[in-house]
């Protein structure tokens, strides 16, 4: 429902008032540095895409934006390219959402609001990436996610604290839309509204010439659509992995270490003893003698407790510093003083006087060094090689940081380097339908194509903790079609369905018009004389159509014969030059939403929701305009045309 509302209204308004500065996280934290002087400018960290207030937009900080946002784009769709993304108004979305989180900050600021250091050290410690095994906050592993997204900490904090502001002044934009009731009913008539009409289906086979194309007429036609047959851009990458395991015959505890460690935790392998009790707590020191000699004369302890109603407290086995912890000192030293079997004597504890029934007495012997020695040996080797992990991925980082290559690095530790092919984002190669990529390619790939041509060699974690990676990217192939001969028989087949296509349209335009004079649909093929598929009768509801466009299965014909007025047909071009439809619009039934309240109500919650985003949209616009917000428009088209590969 919701989707079939946005299209009748087909408006911009319909973003959900959060949902864009929740995507600015992500950007944000793929971002690069931002640093410079801020003057107006080129295409250069110093240049100013757009001046909010008191703040400066970068056209580094846009380049990155838009270049990450992409990357991301890409690992759901492959296909796509970053010209085409930009012209498709990722550029300008990406731009507009900065702009507005910047004004949103500088408005709450302009008038006293703050997100405090606590609040965004609390959203940055929620950052899964950020946490260690305990599920708590990492600084190591903070440091390292930042060093591999190339972003300083100053930069994260300001993207939180633009957010968190956005967070306080949005809501309330929008909060409490009302809609007037003599607007709900018309819209929520339509879901009522059924339609009946015809569809004719003029196929490009049809029509298709089965001579050969010539030659320039191939090229020709393959100049101009070459975006049909762009390959993504691919990666070729050099890897080289390691794990733990490679410090399994290296390290070792040394004897002092083993001593050392055992003394350290002598509590731990010393004698104990433990004591299953049950136990009873009474007012009185005078009232728990008399029942533990109740229970010293032969009655159970419950029954004994029962006489007086009480009930049993079954501890179970415990220790007597435990003990001591839970009750009192007094407590403890009774119980462990009483025998197996026996009942101890009354005691003191804040709860009151405790006797307890000794059941089990279990005790085990102090270890010494050499009974304990493996499991010393297991806990200081782990410790140590987890040690010794953790300082070698540092030691790589700080080792390309300073320029080493990857090769002088796995050499050094004696790792074995791999090279992929030209692979997608996705890890497929295009050269190689049967080509799969090792399990390790789902941590390297993201890390791989976020990377710029000139970034230092990484280092990726692979398994938390376990496995990890140095990686290098070796070529980038930018995205772009094949060679014409490579592709030969595809362009072809494409050149000579287009070719079908037109032809197929002029008899589409001819039955439409035949159709919209009067003359019934079958009659106006029949004078086209072309053998076609037979004529499909439609109908459907704007409900049905509602249901079927959340799921993606609208048929594009349907769709059109619900914005035709009735007795007129129009043409439609089939996907990938297939061919034509002619859709016939016959009878329209409107509906009648006035008693139904199911409809009124689903209708006002999706207007309330519509008119919300509206007055967040304009509380926005707003905002910029009481900061100020100046474009840098040359800048803004240098950048645009640096990213597409225009001059």
């Amino acid at each position: 429902m919701i989707t079939f509302f946005r299209n009748i209204f087909s408006s911009k308004i319909g973003l959900f008032l959060t949902m864009c500065f929740v995507a600015l996280i992500a950007v944000a934290f793929a971002s690069a540095d931002v640093t410079g002087s801020g003057a107006f400018g080129g295409v250069t960290g110093s240049g100013t895409a757009a001046q909010v207030g008191d703040s400066k937009l970068t056209t580094s900080e846009l380049s990155q934006s838009v270049n990450n946002a992409f990357r991301a784009e890409q690992r759901e769709n492959t296909g796509l390219d970053l010209k085409t993304y930009v012209e498709g108004g990722g550029f300008d979305g990406i731009l507009d959402r900065l702009i507005n989180s910047f004004s949103i900050a500088a408005f709450g600021n302009k008038y006293g609001m703050t997100a405090g250091k606590r609040l965004v050290d609390g959203e940055i410690a929620g950052i899964s990436s950020f946490q260690g095994a305990d599920g708590q906050f990492s600084e190591e592993n903070f440091r390292r996610a930042l060093q591999q997204q190339g972003i300083k900490e100053q930069q994260l904090r300001d993207d939180f604290t633009r957010n968190l502001l956005a967070d306080q002044l949005l809501p309330v934009a929008g909060f409490g839309a009302s809609v007037p009731q003599k607007l709900v009913t018309p819209y929520a008539s339509l879901l009522l509204e059924a339609r009946q009409g015809q569809i004719a289906i003029i196929p490009s086979a049809a029509f298709i010439d089965n001579t050969t194309p010539a030659d320039a007429a191939l090229a020709a036609f393959y100049s101009k659509n070459g975006s049909r047959y762009t390959i993504p851009e691919r990666r070729t990458i050099s890897y080289a992995i390691f794990s733990k395991e490679r410090f399994n015959d290296k390290i070792q505890p040394t004897e002092q270490e083993i001593q050392g460690q055992y003394n350290l935790d002598k509590a731990k392998y010393a004698a104990s003893e433990t004591r299953n009790i049950d136990q009873v707590i009474l007012p009185t020191q005078a009232a728990a003698q008399a029942l533990a000699d109740k229970i010293s004369g032969g009655d159970s302890i419950a029954a004994a407790a029962q006489s007086v109603g009480l009930s049993v407290a079954e501890v179970g086995s415990v220790s007597k510093p435990a003990l001591a912890g839970t009750a009192s000192q007094a407590v403890a030293d009774a119980v462990f003083s009483a025998t197996s079997g026996g009942v101890s004597a009354p005691a003191q504890s804040a709860l009151g006087w405790h006797i307890a029934k000794i059941n089990d007495v279990t005790k085990v012997p102090a270890q010494t060094l050499d009974q304990v020695r493996a499991t010393i040996v297991a806990e200081l080797s782990r410790d140590k090689i987890d040690e010794a992990l953790a300082e070698l991925t540092v030691s790589m980082e700080d080792e390309f940081a300073g320029g080493s290559t990857l090769e002088d690095v796995a050499n050094a530790e004696e790792l074995k380097i791999e090279s992929t092919p030209a692979l997608l984002a996705n890890g497929q190669n295009p050269e190689d339908q049967n080509y799969r990529p090792i399990p390790e390619m789902q941590r390297i790939l993201p890390v791989a194509f976020s990377l710029e041509e000139d970034s230092d060699p990484q280092v990726v974690e692979i398994i938390p903790g376990q496995q990890y990676a140095i990686l290098d990217v070796t070529d980038i192939a930018e995205a772009a079609p094949p060679p014409l001969n490579k592709i030969k028989p595809i362009v072809t087949r494409d050149y000579m369905l287009d070719e079908g296509s037109k032809k197929a349209k002029v008899i589409a335009d001819q039955i439409a018009k035949e159709v919209s004079g009067g003359t019934a649909l079958s009659k106006a093929v029949a004078n086209a004389k072309v053998k076609l598929p037979n004529i499909e009768a439609v109908k459907s509801t704007r409900a049905e159509l509602a249901r079927q466009s959340q799921q993606g299965q609208v048929p594009p014909p349907l769709t059109l014969m619900f914005s035709m007025a009735e007795n007129t047909a129009k043409t439609l071009k089939a996907p990938q030059d297939q061919g034509w439809f002619v859709v016939n619009l016959n009878n329209i039934d409107r509906g009648d939403a006035s008693e139904r309240t199911d409809l009124l109500n689903a209708t006002r919650g999706q207007f309330k929701q519509v008119f919300g985003n509206e007055y967040t949209e304009q509380f926005i616009n707003a905002m910029k305009q009481d900061v100020g917000v100046e474009r840098n428009e040359s800048a803004l088209t240098a950048l645009k045309n640096q990213l597409t590969g225009r001059n």
